[in-house]
């Protein structure tokens, strides 16, 4: 908290194309979010589980924030004449019960194809609902990042990066594709927000991806020694921040309608942009 005696903050400048990123969910207001564009990212591992169960021809994801609205919702469903997976984790592993984990390379096409999901983790989902007021609401990541970039680089509308975080926590895993994703959109023009937590993002990616010599392998030690990639080790799933820290390996945009609480894939995936 500022003294008490602190001078009122002047106004700040009016940006044409604002960018800003939110550490945790508990950063921003949901309301604050209203009217603009919002890029979930959690990355290790709901962003990436969510595209790779859309690529393979899931029809649609059902993300609920607890494990009873899941099977309550999946109950539902099978009784008008559905058949739904249910997916997801707590703790980092499978919910009993459940078909699937968060493991993105579980959900083949054999194992998801023409099947809605019922989706639900311990942070992915949450932030999705946090970001309920924006007018439009993406899941991104590293697997996505060009064809998330291509998709609102030119958009008028305030971008706003929210990080899911862990447990209520700042992750340095959900921090790299924030700031790759930041990087690329100041590229194109967008104007960073005037505190700090978009620079720290995108430094935090700059030097990850410079500290060997090539910077996938770079990523990947960060991730592995990020919060979310230290728990994932303990658990043995280090295929899992392998396959979320590669980029570009798709062109989908998951968009979360709130309205009806589903995510489904952008009618026209962007092009790549230039690395």
């Amino acid at each position: 908290m500022p003294a008490p005696d602190a001078a009122p903050v002047p106004d700040a400048p009016r940006l044409s194309r604002p960018l800003a990123v939110h550490l945790i969910p508990a950063m921003v207001d949901p309301a604050a979010l209203a009217g603009g564009i919002v890029i979930m990212i959690d990355a290790l591992r709901a962003s990436v589980t969510i595209a790779h169960a859309l690529a393979h021809g899931c029809p649609v994801v059902h993300p609920t924030a607890t494990v009873d609205e899941a099977r309550a919702l999946a109950d539902t469903l099978r009784a008008a004449g559905q058949h739904p997976l249910l997916g997801g984790e707590r703790a980092g592993v499978l919910i009993d019960g459940f078909d699937l984990d968060n493991s993105p390379w579980r959900y083949t096409r054999d194992a998801i194809a023409s099947r809605p999901l019922v989706f639900t983790t311990t942070n992915g989902t949450a932030a999705l609902l946090h970001a309920r007021h924006a007018d439009l609401i993406l899941v991104g990541s590293f697997v996505n990042l060009s064809a998330v970039c291509s998709a609102v680089a030119s958009d008028r509308r305030p971008v706003h990066i929210l990080c899911a975080g862990t447990r209520g926590e700042v992750s340095l895993d959900d921090c790299l594709p924030a700031g790759a994703i930041a990087d690329q959109l100041v590229i194109a023009g967008r104007e960073l927000a005037t505190d700090d937590s978009a620079r720290l993002c995108i430094e935090a990616f700059r030097h990850a991806r410079q500290r060997v010599a090539d910077p996938g392998t770079g990523i990947l030690q960060a991730m592995c020694e990020s919060r979310g990639g230290r728990n994932l080790i303990r658990l043995n799933l280090n295929d899992d921040i392998v396959q979320c820290s590669r980029r570009d390996t798709l062109n989908i945009i998951p968009v979360f309608n709130p309205a009806d609480r589903t995510i489904r894939t952008l009618a026209e995936p962007a092009t790549e942009l230039a690395p």
